[in-house]
């Protein structure tokens, strides 16, 4: 499975942006988390009056593992590509390197949880839109055509 062909660019911008919301990501989280009142991220608790929730530790806890581990795995993965097989079960795209695919996954999940959170807590802060274009860009830069090839399994 080793592609022995040089990293194209559009993987280091990927990683570059993986990167840049895992450390977003483990930031928020983890003051949400730490602080559930949202006093560390100078947010009140009424923000959350039309979502599920009353304080921020469950949403802190999903920020950290979706949105900060998880990307930061994926960019790693990206360069390392390692031979696990557990990322496997959930790869829908067996011809590809899980990270790639997890890459394309991490893609929507930003989106979704952009788009979640504006309907939940209604349109806040520039970071959302920021944040959204991000995934889009996530998405964009998996499919190019240099990073599918570059990360298609030679079985």
């Amino acid at each position: 499975m080793a592609n022995n062909t040089r990293i194209p660019l559009m993987v280091y911008l990927l990683a570059l942006l993986l990167v840049f919301t895992g450390i977003g990501g483990i930031y928020g989280g983890y003051a949400l988390v730490t602080a559930p009142d949202g006093s560390k991220m100078m947010m009140s608790t009424e923000i959350l009056s039309n979502s599920p929730f009353h304080t921020f530790l469950i949403p802190g806890i999903i920020l950290l593992l979706f949105n900060g581990i998880l990307p930061l795995l994926i960019a790693w993965g990206l360069f390392v590509r390692p031979p696990w097989q557990w990322p496997e079960l959930f790869n829908l795209y067996h011809k590809q390197h899980w990270c790639w695919t997890f890459s394309l996954y991490y893609g929507f999940i930003l989106i979704i949880w952009i788009n979640v959170q504006i309907i939940m807590l209604s349109y806040s802060s520039l970071l959302q839109p920021v944040f959204a274009l991000t995934g889009v860009l996530i998405s964009i830069l998996t499919l190019f055509p240099s990073v599918f090839h570059y990360y298609r399994k030679h079985l």
